[in-house]
């Protein structure tokens, strides 16, 4: 009996245990659930304390974690956590949330917000042209949003669509005459197309005190400055022609900068590396630019060659070229040209032959990350010898930081007639070339140092020479030692038929220019 009344007492108290703490269970689950909800509310509310004093960074990361702890609420944060991503300049991240966010159940008011905030995040992750058409289709259902109203301004502007710009913010300032940011956005845009002078007369109504306008002031005033550049190079071909060149130019501007007119003297030296053979041309010239108007500029330069080879008479051909550049819209830029040149091969030089060439290009530009270019020529040589040729270029920008383009070329011209003068004569050429250029400046826009690469690689085609592996590699590192001194350095390293020696060359070089 005792031990049968041991076993009923034991039984019946870890039976109740049990009951006991199952019932137990629930109340702290609850305890735990509702302290998880009270973190999770807390983070919240840390987040949006955060972004009223504008410290939208530490605000992004707080909805960030609020998000992965309920993940079940990530709709109902969605828009403020892109928002405080844009404002602490994540903008490429915040894209695919408002995306994403469009796409759930809203209001039409919140869809607006949405809208907004998608274009806003579109244009300063660095694609003005999709930003422009979200703000677009947002404005037709707001069209009183004056803060809207600039966004569109400046991602037009941004997006290379200048005069489009221009005439939004103008009828932007007819309306709200008082919009002193638009005034500026007005200003930067019409500096960019080249007319300086109307940026200065928008910048004179911005009367309150503004560092966007002071900076730009300060950009123009310093575009007009005068400009002083030292540049020499050096090269080595693999036909054993060295050549030294060193250029020297000034140049001033006028009529708030529509116009520049300047000299440069220019001296090369072309050597053999055994020293068989050798020639000096000096080069003094004048050159100029105007703006005619929104649509025409002109381009002129002009000199003459003093030729000096080693044997022979000396010679002094006239040298030039010129071109008008005329801009339709912001889609079209057409170059109509005329040039007459030297040659940079030995046997040329002392030849005294030059080269007189016309020329017409086309570039369209879709977007700020497309373009296209068709160009043809028409070459005479003094020899009585004529080039007809052509290129097509098309590129496409896949990266904003650093900037790099990818992008295909073909050239091709034929002669008339297959000469031995010294210049690359074949009778027909071709050749197609894939191409990458990239340009990066570590500290920004406003930082010292700019870096830039270039290379095309593909195959070329010359009757009767046959087929063979064309390259063109190019660095270039500048550095802006002060506001108004820069230096630049370069290296280039090509191997192609079509230079007017025919042969693989390798150049270094560095410029020094100074604005005062």
């Amino acid at each position: 009996m005792k031990t049968g009344s041991t076993f009923i007492v034991s039984f019946g108290l870890a039976s109740l245990s049990f009951f006991l703490n199952a019932g137990a269970q629930p109340s702290e689950t609850a305890a735990t659930v509702g302290a998880e909800a009270a973190s999770v509310e807390a983070l919240v509310s840390a987040a949006r304390a955060a972004a009223q004093t504008d410290r939208n960074r530490e605000s992004a990361d707080l909805f960030a974690r609020a998000i992965e702890l309920a993940p079940q609420r990530r709709a109902e944060w969605l828009q403020e956590y892109a928002d405080q991503l844009v404002y602490s300049g994540r903008s490429a991240q915040a894209v695919p949330l408002y995306r994403e966010a469009l796409t759930l159940p809203r209001t039409r008011d919140q869809q607006m917000r949405l809208l907004k905030g998608l274009g806003t995040a579109l244009l300063w992750a660095g694609r003005p042209s999709q930003a422009r058409t979200v703000l677009q289709t947002y404005l037709q259902e707001k069209p009183g949003d004056q803060d809207a109203r600039r966004l569109l301004g400046r991602a037009l502007s941004w997006g290379g669509r200048q005069r489009e710009a221009i005439a939004h913010l103008e009828q932007l300032l007819r309306d709200h005459p008082d919009d002193q940011e638009a005034r500026v956005q007005l200003a930067q845009a019409q500096a960019w197309t080249g007319r300086s002078d109307q940026a200065e007369e928008a910048l004179a109504g911005v009367t309150q005190p503004r560092d966007d306008a002071r900076r730009l002031r300060e950009d123009l005033a310093l575009a007009q400055a005068p400009r002083t550049m030292l540049d020499t190079q050096r090269s080595s071909q693999s036909d054993n022609l060295d050549i030294v060149a060193l250029r020297l130019s000034h140049s001033l501007s006028f009529d708030s900068g529509r116009g520049t007119a300047g000299a440069r003297l220019e001296r090369f030296d072309y050597e053999k590396e055994d020293g068989s053979d050798s020639a000096q041309v000096t080069r003094p010239m004048l050159y100029g630019r105007y703006r005619l108007n929104d649509a025409f500029e002109l381009n002129i330069e002009a000199g003459r060659d003093r030729i000096e080879p080693r044997s022979g008479p000396a010679r002094q051909p006239a040298v030039y070229a010129s071109w008008l550049t005329w801009r339709p819209s912001d889609l079209f830029r057409f170059d109509l040209s005329t040039s007459q040149n030297t040659f940079d091969n030995l046997r040329s030089l002392r030849l005294g032959l030059t080269l007189r060439q016309d020329g017409l290009s086309m570039d369209f530009t879709p977007s700020e990350r497309e373009r296209y270019t068709a160009r043809i020529d028409r070459a005479s040589y003094s020899d009585g010898n004529h080039r007809d040729g052509g290129q097509l270029e098309a590129e496409y920008r896949w990266l904003n930081q650093p900037e790099a383009w990818v992008g295909l070329k073909h050239t091709r011209f034929s002669f008339e007639r297959q000469l031995d003068n010294g210049y690359f004569n074949p009778l027909a050429f071709n050749s197609t070339q894939l191409t990458l250029r990239t340009l990066w400046r570590p500290d920004g826009y406003d930082g010292r140092w700019d870096l830039g690469a270039y290379a095309a690689i593909g195959r070329e085609n010359a009757q009767p020479d046959g087929s063979k592996p064309i390259y063109d590699l190019s660095l270039r590192a500048g550095l802006r030692i002060d506001a108004r001194t820069r230096l630049e350095a370069r290296a280039q390293r090509f191997s192609s038929r079509t230079s007017s020696s025919g042969f693989a060359r390798s150049t270094v070089g560095l410029a020094l220019e100074r604005k005062w």
